[in-house]
């Protein structure tokens, strides 16, 4: 399937800054931006075809010259994380699902890009979204913390790769912006799923089966949050100091595929 990169921001992003870098996807790793680890992993990946990178409207990363030549770059058509998705789906209009993946994954693997893609195939919906096992995260990349939700099957982190449908991302654009505009606020979450489903997500009474279903009332579709064994997938680089334990753990691994 069609790969979609998510490479928005510019200088001013703490990552970026750290690395000088033009842009948070440029930040230098190993002599390599955090970038080329994504799209070396897509490329090697059976479940993916075409790749197309989303930049800010800045074009800050297609105007630094750092791609290779053969990746198309289309901007976004505004500067919140819900224009990024409408010019995913929208770059490729004969695709009905879109493979989505944030640029900051440095220790991604086509391994578990391919693992993901077929995890989902059996049971496509509207959003398939990764969550990955918190104690496999802290086992594999010790000091790495994470946000944690816990559920009835255990405690879970999000990941960073998902699949979209175009018709659910167009059809529901505005309901999709007003969850990811809420989601790291208790109070805006607890206003969009309500405080007693929220009160018992930090309870630790809800299950897997409860997020999908609430999920998908309020987005207008199916959702299936889709528990990966591969902890890379939920290893972002959010924050300065992510370089540096990127960089261990990437030495420490034997090879990256």
């Amino acid at each position: 399937m069609t790969a979609a990169v998510f490479a928005g921001g510019g200088s001013d992003n703490e990552v970026a800054a750290a690395s000088a870098a033009p842009c948070k996807a440029l930040a230098k790793i190993h002599g390599r931006a955090l970038i080329d680890y994504v799209l070396e992993a897509l490329r090697n990946a059976r479940t993916v075809g075409e790749i197309v990178v989303i930049e800010a409207p800045s074009r800050s990363l297609s105007l630094s010259g750092a791609l290779p030549p053969d990746v198309p770059v289309v901007a976004a058509r505004g500067d919140e994380l819900i224009d990024t998705f409408v010019t995913a789906v929208e770059a490729y209009p004969d695709e009905e699902r879109v493979l989505i993946v944030t640029a900051d994954l440095p220790l991604l693997t086509s391994e578990a890009v391919d693992g993901f893609v077929r995890s989902c195939q059996d049971a496509p919906c509207g959003l398939s979204y990764s969550i990955v096992q918190a104690e496999a995260f802290d086992e594999a990349f010790p000091g790495r913390g994470k946000t944690v939700a816990r559920l009835r099957e255990g405690r879970f982190t999000g990941g960073n790769l998902a699949i979209a449908e175009r018709q659910f991302v167009l059809a529901q654009a505005p309901a999709i912006a007003r969850t990811l505009d809420r989601r790291k606020s208790p109070v805006g979450m607890a206003r969009t799923f309500g405080l007693p489903f929220v009160a018992r997500l930090l309870m630790g009474k809800l299950s897997i089966s409860d997020l999908e279903r609430r999920g998908g009332e309020m987005l207008g579709t199916t959702l299936a949050a889709v528990p990966v064994r591969w902890p890379e997938i939920g290893f972002d680089v959010d924050h300065a100091e992510d370089l540096e334990l990127a960089e261990r753990f990437l030495r420490e691994r034997p090879t990256v595929s």
